[in-house]
């Protein structure tokens, strides 16, 4: 099968489309053939090394975290899944025609949702769930400042904190204004012209997606026992406790529960994905190359017919 492998960290150069055999599955695992990956900045974060301390690659190392496809083949310890099963969600080496995917990580395809948005999904819409679900708790009566709001996680967030009755104040640049308006977010700053310090005052939850010195001036806005939560870098702690706010740093939790309900949410229209371009397989590198100049909602498109 073909995939997008690396043999060493580095730049875009190092992503090349090469043949390998076709993955062997456990017990636990489905074998799927992969219509479309979505792709993230995590990804290009991997193939640049940055998390080499924490995680270490083995090489040749297949990108890709974020799938979409039909079953092919289920381990002797799967139940939920049937081979000709649409499914989507996690596994490790996406970019590739077939990838074996840990049960628990995957979940089913609404009939009415295309390969295409559930390959969108699993990253951003994982993370902007546990976000606003679990760590803000949104509700009707707070306000909640999303930095980064037109992106791909920011986009989802806003989506899913006004589906819990939130007022959502979003930052973005002047391009997406009106993007933003149309996910129904109650008010839009272009940071490029003003200062979000000016229009938000005493919020009850940050959520930042963009980090350095947006993220500094964060704590401020805030009001007492408020929560600020980044998945771009650490907290600082000491602003935070000065602020006499809860802040943390989130990282996404994959899990089939959580996918299943953002599939729902799709099917009901609750949420609606923007994706920006579908890419062939075999140029992977100038999709992340586009993730990496900070335009995440672009993803690969790895039809069988665009192969080559």
């Amino acid at each position: 099968m073909k995939a997008i492998q690396i043999h060493e960290y580095g730049n875009s150069n190092t992503l090349k489309l090469e043949e390998v055999p076709r993955r062997s599955i456990s017990g636990d695992q489905i074998l799927v053939r992969v219509h479309d990956a979505g792709v993230n900045p995590v990804d290009w974060k991997i193939r640049l090394g940055y998390r080499k301390e924490a995680i270490p690659a083995f090489f040749p190392l297949t990108m890709g975290q974020d799938f979409a496809g039909e079953v092919a083949e289920c381990g002797k310890a799967v139940n939920r899944f049937r081979i000709g099963d649409r499914v989507f969600g996690f596994a490790q080496g996406t970019y590739a025609e077939y990838v074996a995917a840990p049960e628990s990580t995957a979940a089913a395809m609404p009939q009415s949702v295309d390969f295409v948005t559930a390959a969108a999904l699993p990253t951003p819409g994982l993370t902007a769930l546990q976000i606003i679900r679990d760590v803000v708790c949104a509700r009707s009566g707070m306000t909640v400042l999303i930095h980064g709001a037109a992106g791909g996680v920011g986009s989802l967030a806003v989506q899913i904190a006004k589906s819990f009755g939130a007022k959502v104040i979003g930052t973005a640049s002047d391009e997406d204004i009106e993007y933003l308006k149309s996910l129904n977010a109650d008010e839009v700053i272009d940071y490029k012209r003003e200062r979000f310090e000016d229009r938000a005052h005493a919020v009850d939850a940050v959520i930042d997606l963009v980090g350095g010195e947006t993220l500094a001036r964060s704590y401020s806005v805030l009001k007492k026992s408020g929560v600020l939560v980044s998945t771009v870098q650490p907290i600082d702690e000491l602003a935070a406790k000065t602020a006499g706010i809860r802040a943390m740093h989130l990282v996404m939790r994959p899990n089939a529960a959580d996918l299943a309900e953002l599939a729902a949410l799709v099917e009901k229209s609750t949420l609606r994905l923007r994706v920006a371009q579908i890419i062939p397989l075999s140029e992977a590198r100038k999709a992340q190359e586009l993730s990496e100049s900070r335009q995440d909602a672009w993803k690969g498109d790895f039809e069988r017919g665009l192969m080559s």
